[in-house]
């Protein structure tokens, strides 16, 4: 594992599990790509030892990415949070500065960047399967950019609580979109489909481990509809597979993966990030094996 001559210029990714992530590889060559004298470490880290490894994290690198399960539980350990992200109890980046930590999420940003690249300006309704972090930063963003927004969850009850932080988002859209739970079934995710624009698959389900299609086999995938899913590795996932059959424009997961990161990138560094470059190492990075990584 590369380590800085200089404990303090380094930034951590934080989660567990780490070991499938490209962001080290991403990270890493847009820093050396701008001459930065900065390293990117993958850091395996329990829940139970995030309250330890937070603290000795904060005297030792100008910040961090989180990841999942901790992007809600690293809250309580910050001294201060974007509004949005504290909304929604979401937080995937954090920079140190002067002893204090700051939190945010580059999640929605990079989401609604990764649709614009994709050439899919504006949304007016989206279905997100999950209730996690990233999909309520993401449902978010949708919802302050006046999309309607339906969630559905596996676990009804995560649904309805998403849905109602992402409400609180939306209450200051000057047109408030609506914004609902839904029952993870054929039936219910057939009728929100049938009037939404986007589909965002915000779970795990597709990735290598779990090689199936969230989506229920009777559900129409029609030909208006785009889909975004957020699992990156594969890169074409069973739900992406199944789009491009159904004639819908297919958005991969490592787009929005490399616009959080770039965003994650000025809030450490104050630079814009080379996303081009970001883009080449992390497509490459997912034909590799995967990254060293410390559990700790």
């Amino acid at each position: 594992m590369r380590r800085p001559a200089d404990p303090r210029r380094f930034v951590a990714l934080v989660g567990d599990p780490v070991a499938h992530s490209v962001s080290p590889a991403m990270q890493q060559v847009a820093f050396d790509e701008l001459g930065l004298d900065l390293s990117y470490e993958a850091v395996r880290v329990a829940p139970a030892a995030l309250p330890r490894m937070f603290q000795e994290l904060r005297g030792r690198c100008i910040g961090l990415n989180v990841t999942a399960p901790l992007k809600e539980a690293v809250i309580p350990f910050l001294d201060d949070v974007d509004p949005l992200a504290a909304t929604v109890q979401s937080v995937n980046t954090v920079r140190f500065e002067n002893g204090a930590a700051y939190g945010t999420s580059t999640d929605g940003a990079g989401f609604l960047a990764a649709l614009a690249a994709a050439g899919l300006q504006r949304v007016a309704a989206a279905v997100i399967l999950g209730a996690g972090g990233a999909a309520r930063a993401v449902a978010a963003a949708l919802a302050e950019s006046g999309a309607e927004v339906a969630i559905a969850a596996r676990s009804p009850e995560r649904g309805r609580v998403a849905a109602a932080m992402v409400r609180m988002v939306a209450d200051g859209v000057a047109r408030q979109p609506d914004v609902a739970a839904v029952t993870w079934d054929e039936a219910a995710l057939g009728k929100a489909l049938a009037v939404s624009d986007l589909l965002v698959n915000a779970t795990p389900v597709g990735a290598e481990a779990d090689a199936r299609s969230p989506v229920p086999d009777g559900v129409v995938l029609h030909r208006g509809l785009a889909v975004f899913d957020l699992v990156y590795r594969p890169r074409t996932t069973p739900l992406l597979a199944s789009a491009v059959q159904s004639g819908c424009r297919a958005v991969e997961g490592v787009e929005m993966l490399v616009h959080q990161g770039a965003a994650s990138f000025r809030i450490w560094t104050g630079l814009d990030a080379p996303i081009d470059v970001m883009r080449r190492a992390a497509i490459g990075a997912l034909d590799g094996p995967f990254a060293a990584t410390r559990a700790v």
